[in-house]
């Protein structure tokens, strides 16, 4: 519920403070006295945009600032979601520089205006004569015969049903297209991967292919010179070894003496063996390598194989062509498992499928009872409010296709006349019934719902007498489980508020400004006097206006 209004710099306001209570609050004032002056500035705090071209040039800094109670509105997960700072108080703070620029606030903590919308439509519910398109909005219907029909948990069950079947939808049709996309690479995936099966390569063959073609490739050299290793070192009497057993004979006759002598010796013999051992290598590298042009042909063949493949798919490293057959392979394994993921698939939706048809055909059922007592009772508030003739018809249709509200289709028909159809709501109704057609909805709501502050502007414009005190009671059985705050010019209806709010305007410093002000017993007479005689009160206007209280129950002996 709204608390408290401030308003500070705003057109022709200065500064202005509204304070509704509970229940039924009215407001009056003339013409231009500012009334949709503070219904402006309250809609700036529940997120209409700002014109920012009528706030350029103020002198100082327009505040609009809301504190609502919202003990009982369960909106704390939403002010969780947005890390914001949960109050049973909230004030919702909107600021406008002298340069046009808006800037908005949520306890203290900057928000968008997305974010503001989000948590304000929950707040205040604003009705006047000009704003009836809700009516017409098929979200706001299904709610009206859902609500009353105590469906709400249900349709909830029921959503959360559906939106596991459009997953599933999705998921499904992207799986179709996985597949029609796959089954036309598969053959030319075959290819791909038949050609690198055969290939058959081993990690890092390559770099020991490259390796072997260097051997093979001069192995008449390597041959030629391996060879000529052990003849140098031990194959004839000039060899490096026979000279170093010359040498080791002579240094032994002189080892007694010596001890340094010793370890020549010693070194020429470590010398001799590693020579010996040198000589043996070099024969067995000789032996190794033979020339194999066969051998060689292949691997040159085998080489050429790998850069053609490299160079097909675009790969710069060998082992990466490893890492692709892998690949390939997999996505064919996906196109032979893709028929039986559709078949799982398909199964999955049948199953959630099953469900959502229930649910819906309960939901239909019972919209279908729902709706034939709805229309009776807005029927017959319609025709306390002077509108015998209006009939109203909610035409619920089956239909094939699922949506967010099951297999239903709605159409609010209505006609205010005799000898007129039903029709889509606007095709027939002015604003003056289409807004006492909304007044009898909210009513019925009131009595089952919990609404946000409602706030109904000037919506009982054109009519008089009997419907005007009809109209006033209906307020007054809103207000009795919900704040609701009225702006009107009938006498009846002001006189049914609890709370009664005079705006007026006056001038200082040759400017003009807004007021309000709460009106206590005897002020609230004159200014239901003054409604009542057309702003010059007389003595019969105002006994008239102390019975219209006396009636209300509202005047204190």
């Amino acid at each position: 519920m709204l608390k408290r209004l401030s308003i500070h710099n705003f057109a022709i306001i200065k500064e202005l403070h509204f304070l509704p209570e509970n229940g039924f609050n009215v407001i009056t004032g003339e013409t231009g006295a500012g009334k949709s002056i503070i219904m402006d500035a309250l809609g700036l705090i529940l997120g209409e945009r700002a014109d920012v071209k009528s706030h350029q040039g103020l002198s100082d800094k327009c505040i609009i600032e809301g504190e609502f109670d919202v003990s009982n509105l369960n909106l704390k997960s939403v002010f969780d979601e947005h890390d914001l700072d949960f109050e049973n108080s909230t004030i919702i703070r909107r600021e406008i520089s002298v340069n046009g620029k808006s800037r908005i606030f949520i306890n203290d903590t900057p928000v968008s205006l997305q974010i503001l919308k989000k948590i304000t439509d929950r707040l205040v519910v604003i009705h006047s004569q000009h704003e009836n398109t809700h009516l017409s909005d098929r979200d706001f219907q299904f709610n009206l015969l859902d609500s009353h029909a105590g469906l709400l948990e249900e349709l909830k069950i029921y959503q959360s049903h559906f939106k596991e079947f459009k997953q599933i939808e999705m998921v499904l049709q992207q799986t179709l297209l996985q597949q029609s996309n796959l089954l036309k690479e598969k053959d030319y995936l075959s290819f791909l991967v038949n050609e690198l099966d055969e290939a058959n390569f081993q990690v890092d063959e390559e770099l020991q292919l490259e390796n072997e073609l260097q051997l093979l490739s001069n192995s008449e050299q390597i041959n030629e010179i391996a060879s000529l290793l052990p003849a140098v070192i031990m194959d004839d009497e000039s060899s490096v070894i026979s000279a170093l057993n010359s040498l080791k004979a002579k240094l032994k006759t002189i080892v007694g003496y010596s001890e340094q002598a010793q370890i020549l010796f010693d070194r020429i013999e470590s010398s001799v063996i590693e020579l010996k051992d040198i000589a043996s290598e070099s024969q067995i590298l000789s032996e190794s390598i033979s020339s194999n042009p066969h051998r060689l042909e292949l691997i040159n063949d085998r080489i050429n194989l790998i850069y053609l493949l490299k160079r097909k798919h675009q790969v710069s490293e060998f082992n990466d062509l490893i890492s692709l057959h892998h690949q390939l392979q997999n996505q064919l394994s996906n196109i032979d498992n893709i028929d039986q993921k559709l078949i799982e698939l398909q199964k999955e939706k049948s199953l959630i499928e099953t469900k959502l048809s229930k649910l819906a055909k309960e939901l239909h059922q019972k919209r279908k009872f729902s709706a034939t007592e709805l229309k009776l009772k807005i029927e017959a508030l319609l025709h306390q409010l002077e509108m015998p003739k209006s009939l109203v018809v909610f035409d619920l249709e089956s239909k094939d296709a699922y949506d967010e509200f099951g297999l239903t289709n709605l159409t609010f028909k209505f006609s205010a006349n005799a000898g007129i159809p039903p029709q889509a709501l606007g095709k027939v109704a002015s604003g003056g019934e289409l807004s006492r057609l909304a007044l009898c909805i909210r009513t019925i709501e009131a009595k089952s719902n919990q609404l946000a502050t409602l706030i109904f502007d000037e919506i009982d414009t054109g009519v008089s007498g009997k419907v005007a005190a009809n109209i006033g009671e209906m307020f007054q059985t809103i207000s009795q489980n919900h704040q609701l705050i009225a702006i009107t010019h009938l006498p009846q209806v002001a006189a049914s508020g609890k709370s009664h709010y005079f705006v007026s305007k006056f001038e200082t410093n040759n400017q003009t400004q807004t007021q309000l002000k709460k009106l206590d017993k005897a002020s609230r007479i004159e200014e239901l006097a003054n409604m009542l005689s057309g702003n010059k009160a007389t003595d019969i206007a105002r006994k008239n206006a102390e019975e219209l209280l006396k009636s209300n129950r509202l005047l204190n002996a």
